[in-house]
């Protein structure tokens, strides 16, 4: 046999299935078999593989074991002349194999060889090249001099960014998600090391290799894509931890061979120590982001609030000490904040949500508001309070308008999940397959995608969403404004897709792969599910008693609000008797008669609604409003102004209704109808 492919898995279904796909639609390079080592995944992985994939190999282990021990398990199992360890959330290319394979059979002194790996975005993953770590190079990698310096071959040895990475070079490592080598190597220098528990190993059997003087060899005349670190994710350890512990573990074993160890030995320890710090604080860096920004929103808000009242009303000139005499006020708003954000959850997963936001501001002002009332040391002036207030509205909500704009027109990237926040697809192909993806984008619930339409060399099904052809296709991403591209694996192979990501990698477009037949994306940090959410044993906040009188609450207050503002609209429509009657569907297949303002203006012939939302016909945040002229859709939310169908479309197809009230009645709640509101109202 060729080649023994080994894979060890650990909670990467969706991974491991499209890794297994790109292997099978490689080009022929000889006999070859695939050993997956399942570290007692909990997803359905091995499953997947009993069903999809029947002839491969399956090691399940009853416990994990770590990468090292799984991986010498599947060498012990291996029937191949050559070795290939593969991670499971890559995609090779078509001639990956065959290439490699000719290349290292022609060379008896290479001892590994890998590929070139980019990340899913198209760029250079650095760690597909490497140099041992020295000290000095993995000092200067860990205080972040080689990503100042990537061209000098003193800063940059650790990753060899100086090597240019579009040619072969014989280096000292190179990535354990795809290491290729002869079986006789395993003979020569012994199996992994089973001390270093994940991380670390493959850099340990490089060293070992070179020390047979076998070449490690970085070929980039083939690609692959890795999404690094999959598996990671769902390990219940503390993966910084181990990292940090097997590149402590990798210098104690070779210390003997580096004479500056012992003297460097303490500054290397203490930048370990410091990226570790820097590690944990990354994983929380957007919730810490978010809370910088919002506490400077509300110092910068404070101090115009105060410059701006006592220099225009009071007439005195605001000081430094003005300022501290009026700290205890400051203290207050913020803790009020604090305590708003905590219970409203805006840090949690809603960071980016202007309407949690803007309804936290809101509970913050009315928790100063009262301790100032009832505290004589904080009542200073509520002006200045107030003023406050408005600032940090329109701060706190507009940085975070800013970060989507940025993201709509490319600016930045983003991993995003809340629901409501608004991306611009489009998907590559126009035939059965990618049609079919497009339907379930335009009906997701869990995400807000607008479908801008569809690239193809031809408009195979006619549709009237076709964008152009796919070689003009970063012209069309820039003139579109579109923000995700949805590659129907079907549509593409893997060197095809690499070749792509190469073309968009100035556009900063996110890319996702849909695996033939599913309802699911796979990017980068996330598998998204399409297909719905099902009613199943889930409770219903939605018709909890507290839930309906906080909704019904919240329309009378708003609509007598609203309708007292727009009183003179409506005496003038009413008097003249410029309206119409029509009767809609409602709740247990009941009907309901609602009045229109006839004007040529869409939002004053609504306004007539608001008497249907005071008396309880209507809500503002509900079902799809329909006419009685339609089938019964047999609602059972009450129909509203507004709400997730009217967000995706005017008119959406009723058999898709019930979907939209399950989703809205699982994830109800009166922030949840103030976001939907605010969509509405923005449009962002």
């Amino acid at each position: 046999m060729k080649l023994s492919i080994i894979i060890v898995s650990y909670n990467v279904s969706s991974y491991l299935r499209q890794c297994l796909q790109s292997i099978f639609n490689s080009y022929e390079f000889g006999t070859f078999e695939i050993i997956v080592v399942d570290n007692y995944s909990h997803d359905d992985s091995c499953q997947m593989l009993k069903d999809e994939f029947p002839k491969i190999h399956l090691i399940r282990n009853k416990e994990n074991l770590g990468f090292s021990k799984a991986v010498n398990m599947g060498l012990e199992n291996s029937r191949g002349e050559y070795i290939c360890l593969l991670n499971p959330d890559t995609l090779v290319s078509d001639d990956t194999f065959k290439k490699l394979l000719d290349y290292i059979t022609k060379n008896e002194k290479i001892g590994c060889i890998g590929p070139k790996i980019l990340n899913p975005d198209g760029t250079l993953q650095l760690a597909c090249k490497r140099s041992f770590p020295d000290p000095f190079s993995a000092f200067f990698k860990l205080i972040g001099l080689s990503r100042l310096f990537p061209k000098s071959r003193k800063f940059g040895k650790y990753n060899l960014t100086y090597l240019d990475e579009n040619k072969i070079h014989n280096v000292d490592a190179i990535s354990g998600s795809f290491m290729l080598f002869p079986k006789i190597i395993k003979d020569k220098i012994g199996k992994f090391d089973e001390s270093f528990f994940m991380y670390g190993e493959d850099l340990d059997f490089c060293h070992r290799i070179k020390q047979i003087g076998r070449q490690i060899i970085y070929n980039p005349i083939t690609s692959i894509i890795h999404y690094k670190g999959e598996s990671a994710k769902t390990a219940p350890y503390d993966m910084i931890q181990l990292f940090y512990k097997a590149f402590n573990k990798y210098y104690k074993k070779y210390s003997d061979q580096y004479p500056s160890w012992k003297f460097l030995h303490f500054m290397v320890s203490f930048g370990i120590s410091i990226r570790k710090i820097l590690a944990y604080l990354k994983i929380y860096s957007t919730r810490i982001t978010s809370i910088l920004l919002d506490f400077s929103s509300i110092l910068f808000s404070f101090i115009v609030s105060m410059f701006f009242w006592y220099s225009n009303y009071h007439h005195e000139i605001v000081t430094i000490s003005t300022l501290q005499a009026h700290w205890p006020l400051l203290v207050d708003f913020i803790i009020c904040w604090i305590i708003s954000s905590y219970w409203l959850h805006l840090y949690k997963k809603d960071y980016l949500s202007y309407g949690r936001s803007l309804v936290v501001t809101l509970f913050a002002f009315f928790l100063s508001a009262t301790t100032t009332y009832f505290i004589a040391v904080i009542a200073y002036s509520r002006a200045v309070l107030i003023i406050t207030f408005f600032l940090v509205a329109i701060i706190s909500a507009g940085w975070r308008i800013g970060i989507y704009l940025l993201y709509r027109y490319r600016k930045i990237k983003l991993s995003v999940r809340t629901p409501l926040f608004t991306r611009r697809a489009a998907i590559l192909g126009t035939g059965k397959e990618s049609m079919r993806v497009g339907n379930s984008l335009h009906h997701t619930l869990e995400a807000h995608f607008i479908l801008i339409g569809y690239i193809d060399d031809s408009n195979q099904s006619g549709t009237d969403k076709f964008l152009g052809r796919l070689e003009d296709v970063s012209g069309l991403i820039k003139n579109h404004n579109i923000n995700e591209l949805i590659i129907p694996e079907k549509f593409i192979n893997i060197r095809e897709l690499i070749q792509l990501l190469d073309k968009l990698s100035a556009t900063n477009v996110n890319c996702k792969l849909v695996p033939k037949g599913e309802k699911m994306l796979i990017g980068k940090g996330m598998v998204e599910n399409l297909a719905g959410v099902p009613l199943l044993n889930i409770e219903l906040p939605l018709f909890d008693n507290i839930h309906q009188f906080t909704k019904r609450s919240f329309d009378i207050i708003l609509s007598s609000a609203l309708l007292l503002f727009t009183s003179p609209i409506h005496l003038y429509f009413l008097f003249l008797r410029k309206f119409s009657r029509e009767f809609i569907w409602s709740t247990d297949g009941a009907k309901t008669e609602i009045i229109l303002y006839q004007s040529r203006s869409k939002l004053i012939q609504d306004l007539s609604l608001l008497f249907m939302v005071l008396n309880g016909s209507l809500s503002f945040v509900g079902s799809q409003i329909i006419a009685v002229s339609k089938s019964n859709p047999k609602l059972i939310v009450k129909p509203g102004l507004t709400g997730l169908p009217h967000l995706k479309a005017v008119d959406i197809d009723i058999n898709f209704i019930r979907e939209f009230e399950n989703y809205y009645a699982m994830h109800h709640s009166l922030i949840f109808d103030i976001e939907i509101l605010l969509k509405s109202i923005f449009k962002i």
